[in-house]
């Protein structure tokens, strides 16, 4: 008995649902048809200094058409093109999607006429990207599937999944940590005016604990609000600790100026590494941890208004 393939079975459902399967294209047709498509989807790319609204339809338009021309032609050279093209795409813009894409491609590869490279490349990303999901054994199994396609990128990425798994499994340590209850991690640095700085030199001030970017645009909304809080809570014992994912020091140095930070902010970005946010598990920006008067976080990622009264109440609880 032979048994249907995912992508044969997702036919059938069609089918079932009333639906017609594409039907099956000439390779010439099936070439010409990918050619449009690239042509189209070029055409639509976003220009240098696009805005986010236009950034995100592009992605939504690749992921309409590439995902649907790779499951209309799979086990076919342009289905597989198609589904990597977009796996790379969404891989890296850390898109939820991604690895999707990426089993997708896998699917839609012929058994022949195809780089092994290109699809020892698609394992990867399916490997990376169920490691991200936290699943361990589905992530050894795709990295398995290298190691007959090409041995010398399996012998590569061995050493940095058994590195990627290391860093996520010290990323659920500090989740796990970084709750409220908990003493965080210690942090110290130097301020964007050279002086040193530490989170333990706060003790006996509310503290709030900012990772944030110039390039981060809902961090510098947020920005003129906990401005604003600082201005008012700092006499009473407010503190505010910035850590910067920005790209370079005259980014940050720009935005301090120009939004009026007037507390000690450090540079986390040195090299392209960011040692503080990856000891803090720090996935996503903005992030804010509230420490009250004895170093203990009592709320992680408020904002606004929400972020103003739970100062205000901590302020108020005696060291």
């Amino acid at each position: 008995m032979r048994l249907l393939t995912p992508l044969a079975m997702l036919f059938v459902a069609a089918a079932w649902a009333g639906e017609e399967p594409p039907k099956a294209l000439s390779p010439e047709a099936r070439k010409n048809e990918y050619a449009a498509l690239q042509k189209e989807l070029e055409a639509s790319r976003p220009i240098q200094g696009a805005t986010r609204e236009e950034a995100l339809a592009y992605v939504e338009l690749a992921v309409d058409k590439y995902a649907k021309f790779a499951r209309d032609n799979p086990q076919s050279a342009e289905g597989f093109e198609a589904a990597l093209t977009l796996a790379t795409l969404l891989s890296q813009i850390g898109h939820k999607d991604a690895l999707k894409s990426a089993e997708l491609a896998i699917a839609a590869a012929p058994k022949a006429g195809v780089d092994v490279k290109r699809i020892a490349l698609c394992w990867a990303m399916v490997a990376f990207g169920r490691l991200q999901k936290e699943d361990a054994a589905g992530a050894r199994e795709a990295l398995g599937k290298i190691k007959p396609l090409d041995a010398e990128i399996y012998k590569q990425l061995v050493g940095q999944f058994d590195e990627a798994e290391k860093q996520l499994a010290a990323a659920r340590e500090a989740t796990a940590r970084l709750q409220p209850g908990k003493e965080p991690f210690p942090i110290e640095g130097q301020d964007t005016a050279g002086k040193a700085v530490s989170l333990a030199g706060f003790k006996g001030k509310v503290v709030v604990v900012d990772f944030w970017a110039s390039w981060c645009e809902p961090c510098m909304q947020e920005m003129p609000g906990l401005v604003k809080l600082y201005k008012e809570q700092h006499a009473r014992g407010l503190e505010v600790l910035g850590i910067s994912l920005d790209k370079d020091e005259e980014s940050l140095q720009n935005a301090v100026q120009e939004q009026g930070i007037a507390w000690p902010v450090i540079f986390d970005s040195a090299g392209g590494q960011h040692p503080i946010a990856g000891k803090w598990a720090i996935r996503s920006i903005p992030a804010t941890f509230v420490l009250d008067r004895k170093g203990i976080i009592r709320h992680v990622n408020l904002r606004g208004e929400e972020l103003a009264q739970a100062v205000a109440k901590l302020l108020e609880e005696k060291p």
